[in-house]
């Protein structure tokens, strides 16, 4: 790992949990590496899947940018046994959302290193050419499915805004879960909108949870 960086320093704050430090940890660079990792996956689908519909396209990114799937990633890395991590952490307690997040910002941390082709070809080598992108998952249905597992309110959608012309509309479209707004999408329909908003609701949940959803 150390190879890929010309700067240390970097590496190890990309690896250092804010439960070790409050000044200098990862969560700067995890929040600029989602965005890398999001902009890798989405270049390398529409290269790679030149017939593929926006909505196929969407779901194939959803699927690749999940925290289950990111935190896979962590592990081909073994970036679990290389977090820096508070004294509140016990031994193995490295969960999968703290790996995922791990991840996004070593991936964050390269692109102030090096620039965003550099990233894009540590997302292709450890994420793309590794994980099998599928269309067929729905993350509303998942979204559903995760609620009524936890007992948890059933989301609600609301259309924000309906922007363009009507040949080319774009729909903002805010996914709703105990009157808090978990997930925002945007697309030309109504349902890759709510799709997207439903990824981005899951991967709240998925990641940190949210005080006062869960049932008790």
């Amino acid at each position: 790992m150390e190879r890929l960086f010309s700067r240390s320093d970097l590496l190890h704050i990309a690896l250092t949990h804010k439960s070790a430090s409050l000044l200098e940890n990862n969560e700067r660079f995890e929040f600029l590496g989602d965005a890398v990792i999001e902009l890798a996956v989405r270049k390398s689908l529409v290269e790679d899947n030149p017939g593929s519909s926006e909505g196929e396209l969407t779901r194939m990114k959803i699927d690749l940018v999940r925290k289950a799937t990111l935190a896979r990633c962590a592990d081909r890395l073994k970036l679990r046994e290389h977090i820096v991590t508070g004294p509140d952490f016990g031994a193995g307690e490295i969960s999968d959302s703290v790996a995922a997040d791990t991840y996004e910002a070593v991936a964050g941390a390269l692109f102030i290193d090096s620039g965003f082709e550099k990233a894009f070809q540590f997302v292709r080598d450890t994420l793309l050419d590794h994980e099998e992108a599928s269309c067929s998952g729905d993350p509303k249905t998942l979204l559903q499915e995760y609620c009524q597992a936890r007992r948890m309110p059933l989301p609600e959608y609301r259309t924000d805004l309906t922007a363009g012309p009507s040949h080319a509309p774009v729909f903002d479209i805010s996914v709703i879960i105990k009157g808090l707004v978990l997930g925002t999408g945007r697309a030309s329909s109504k349902r890759i909108s709510q799709e997207i908003a439903a990824a981005a609701a899951l991967k709240t949940l998925e990641g940190e949870g949210v005080n006062g959803l869960h049932a008790e």
